[in-house]
């Protein structure tokens, strides 16, 4: 069975499996975040790194759900009194510890960076709202 495409790169057209963005080198993570201010659905952000593209990609974290190996909790704590809002700064790479949905998809970006052996983007002002 083919698996199936989840993000097609708007700039040189490619079309892209959750395979592709975990395991090909040239799709390099550069964090997570929400998008405008949409806390339902979080977003991993990519670098396309290939030479004739250099594209940024936003995939739905959900995508992803096939990989995560741990518990997800069903409660989204997301900008509650208990949330650090790691999820709402791009450029925020730090572990969050909260029984929070999102927690373990944190956590799998953090084993997509290691594994892929290249750090995020530095702050460049970038804010989901």
């Amino acid at each position: 069975m083919q698996e199936k495409h989840i993000k097609r790169c708007g700039n040189c057209g490619v079309w892209l499996t959750a395979s592709d963005f975990v395991n090909n080198p040239d799709l390099v993570p550069i964090g997570m975040m929400f998008i405008e201010d949409d806390t339902t659905t979080a977003y991993y952000m990519f670098q396309h790194e290939t030479p004739n593209c250099r594209s940024s990609l936003a995939v739905p974290a959900n995508e992803f759900r096939e990989f995560i190996v741990e518990p997800v909790p069903d409660q989204v704590l997301t900008l509650s009194e208990c949330c650090k809002e790691h999820c709402v700064k791009l450029n925020d790479l730090s572990n969050c510890k909260q029984p929070c949905y999102f927690a373990p998809f944190r956590r799998f970006l953090f084993q997509m960076i290691e594994k892929k052996g290249r750090a995020a983007v530095p702050d460049i002002g970038i804010k989901s709202w």
